[in-house]
């Protein structure tokens, strides 16, 4: 990978994860926190679909969405007593069990990652 388009990457991310740590404690301090199943399903899901958009115009949105709803799963495992470790471990096992159902296009799993999607709050506010 050519330097330039590595440091790209890592900008990218770095702003990314920056907008979710300024939007991740407003959603806390408004008690908007998701239980930890949910925020885990919705983060294993955009992690997934990440995983599939690599590469494709939305692959930037994407990453959004996976930045939006790993923090609000860390931060949910961490009300519920996860080390940050776990939750690393349990997205990662649970987004690679739902990779191949979004690769099938299976209704259910696509509709859930909608809904976890349609959750994101804008990050260009």
């Amino acid at each position: 990978m050519p330097r330039r388009k590595k440091l790209r990457d890592h900008v990218l991310k770095a702003a990314a994860i920056a907008a979710a740590l300024i939007a991740a404690p407003a959603i806390a301090a408004q008690g908007k926190l998701p239980p930890y199943p949910e925020a885990l399903n919705c983060a294993a899901l955009t992690h997934a679909a990440s995983k599939i958009g690599k590469g494709t115009p939305q692959e930037s949105q994407l990453f959004d969405h996976l930045i939006y709803w790993g923090m609000a799963a860390a931060d949910s495992g961490r009300a519920a007593g996860k080390t940050s470790k776990a939750v690393d471990t349990e997205v990662a096992a649970q987004s690679a069990a739902l990779e191949s159902k979004l690769r099938a296009q299976d209704g259910a799993t696509t509709a859930a990652l909608a809904s976890c999607v349609a959750r994101v709050p804008a990050l260009d506010n």
